[in-house]
């Protein structure tokens, strides 16, 4: 009893471990070591029904990792935040059970190494069911990514976004396939670790373990070929764009108003008014400076001003001739925006296909509606929807839930868009694509990859963020997205309602790779949540290349689950024909 007792304590506590690698703790290095105690739970589980033994101490320790990690959502929905943990570490049961009852090297026994032949065999066992392993691991967060309109959030690769050297082997394999690494390691070096006490014991210990030290060769490749791309991402050719974002710091309830509309409006044009009276102030600055009276300081624009998602409480709506029109107080908005310069104006807001005054069942979108002052605007509807947040599935439970935790009834929902075509803007006199997104849909790595074209283009998000409070969600949101950047080599632009409002390298920093400035909008303390606006600069490569992972996606996930699969069933016609052996 006391066994199972502890069995559970480690299980749980290696969860909670792995939750210190992510915001607001930040100790990424914890990645590395929080499986070193909960494979031994597995590979010693013993008697029948091992794979429903390995389930359940996996899933604790899913439970452990998860309630820390997404007690952000509890400023929204506590029943919610237990109940999407409870059915994300269900993930964590399915590799506990692959872990414990398919793939356990520890069953084997120990034999004693004659021969270069034989030390080369046991190294080749090791290294063949940990790669399995961290296969099945990257396939696990694959599926978790899409299946039920997926939540790939926090998969282990994430942590890699203060290591920015091993982060750049994204461009192959995505961040999900990042987390291959930690678990190749781990599983590597527990099964060296055994090896090493039985060889203790044997009086035979050997000091260089092949698998071993070919585990720690892999991390050393992958650093020194991500320290390589780094280097030759940042002296591409580029584009340079200039960006003002503004962000009011405006909190969210379901079920209350805090702000009046029009205050919402005005604190937005007088951020964007400030901003560009900053421009106008450096280039009167760099005037003084110049030492030739005759050297005229061009005053640079921006190409780009960029409100939030939601910013304007009113919707735009669309004509039959595909052009959108707001109400008289939404067009003076754009009027004034435009007023103060000569760029493209980018927001986030609502916009309605069909009468509204004959169907009050009409598609409404949550859009970024990109307008270039003459004329021309363009708009992308958000196509990947937060379940429970902006639709509910045809499910009376669902709506029931939705009611309890929130205080308000849910409604239609919002529809979902179905176009894939980047948009296009014009920066420093050059078309370049823009790959749009609009909140959580930066976070997710197969919907953006679907508008990757040849040539120079910028990712663009507007999030709100706003719902969760001053919570590390904001944070943990932004690390997950900057991997766009990474897979896809296009830098992102990044304006938030109250959250991490950014400009991000391709090559997934905020460093401002030839000012060494950080490109970020924080407070005196260093704090995100707060009120302002950025000025910034982006580089956009001119070339634009297509990446592999833009052109095949999660294809090292998706083998390393082919490779488990069929690990299993190979496993279960052998066992089905020894016991036919035994019978016969």
């Amino acid at each position: 009893m006391m066994v199972n007792f502890l069995k559970i304590l480690v299980a749980v506590l290696s969860g909670i471990v792995l939750a210190f690698s992510f915001a607001p703790f930040d100790e990424a290095w914890v990645v590395w070591g929080w499986m070193w105690l909960l494979l031994p739970l597995l590979w010693t589980v013993s008697g029948k029904r091992r794979s429903l033994k390995g389930f359940g101490l996996a899933w604790l320790a899913g439970m452990g990792f998860w309630v820390i990690n997404l007690k952000w959502l509890g400023t929204v929905t506590w029943p919610g935040a237990l109940a999407l943990s409870a059915y994300l570490s269900a993930y964590f049961g399915f590799f506990g059970a692959f872990a414990a009852g398919s793939i356990n090297p520890w069953r084997m026994k120990y034999e004693r190494v004659k021969t270069i032949r034989d030390r080369a065999k046991q190294s080749f066992r090791s290294l063949g069911s940990a790669a399995l392993l961290a296969g099945f691991w990257c396939g696990l967060e694959w599926v978790r990514g899409w299946l039920m309109t997926g939540f790939g959030w926090n998969g282990l690769g994430v942590t890699f976004a203060k290591n920015l050297i091993l982060a750049q082997n994204a461009e192959y394999v995505g961040v999900i396939g990042l987390s291959f690494l930690p678990v190749f390691l781990s599983a590597v070096a527990v099964q060296t670790a055994r090896r090493f006490y039985q060889q203790f014991r044997a009086n035979e210990v050997k000091v260089l373990h092949w698998d071993f030290a070919t585990a720690l060769l892999l991390i050393m490749l992958s650093f020194t070929w991500g320290t390589i791309r780094l280097s030759s991402v940042t002296n591409e050719p580029k584009i340079e764009g200039r960006v003002l974002m503004v962000q009011q710091d405006i909190p969210q309830f379901a079920d209350k108003i805090l702000w009046e509309p029009s205050k919402i409006v005005e604190g937005f044009e007088e951020l964007t008014a400030e901003g560009i009276e900053e421009v106008f102030r450096e280039s009167a600055e760099a005037a003084q400076e110049t030492e030739s009276e005759e050297e005229i300081v061009e005053i640079r624009m921006p190409d780009l001003v960029i409100w939030p998602e939601a910013c304007l409480p009113a919707y735009l709506h669309e004509q039959e001739n595909g052009s959108m029109v707001g109400g008289p107080k939404v067009e003076s908005v754009f009027e004034y925006i435009h007023s103060l310069g000569d760029f493209t104006f980018v927001l986030g807001m609502s916009e309605v296909r069909g009468e509204t005054a004959v169907d009050p069942e009409v598609d409404v979108y949550n859009s970024l509606i990109m307008d270039d002052g003459n004329g021309g605007r363009q708009s992308y509807q958000k196509n990947h929807l937060v379940i429970l947040g902006e639709f509910i599935p045809d499910l009376p439970f669902l709506h029931d839930l939705y009611l309890q935790t929130t205080g308000v009834e849910f409604g239609k929902g919002l529809s979902r868009g179905t176009t894939f075509e980047p948009l296009e803007v014009d920066i420093g006199g050059q078309p370049v694509g823009v790959i749009p997104s609009v909140c959580f849909e930066d976070t997710v790595p197969r919907l953006s990859r679907k508008f990757v074209r040849h040539g120079p283009q910028v990712l663009v998000n507007v999030t709100n963020d706003g719902w969760f409070q001053e919570s590390e969600g904001s944070l943990q949101h932004f690390r997950n997205a900057l991997f766009r950047s990474i897979e896809l080599r296009r830098p992102t632009v990044r304006c938030a309602n109250r959250g991490v409002t950014g400009v991000v390298t391709s090559a997934g920093s905020l460093v401002d790779p030839y000012s060494k400035k950080m490109r970020h909008l924080v407070n005196e303390s260093g704090s995100y949540f707060h009120r302002g606006y950025l000025l910034a600069t982006v580089y956009i490569p001119s070339e634009g290349e297509i990446t592999l992972y833009a052109a095949f996606g999660d294809w090292f996930a998706v083998s390393g689950l082919i490779a488990g699969f069929l690990w299993v069933v190979a496993s279960f016609f052998s066992k089905n024909s020894k016991i036919e052996k035994r019978e016969g």
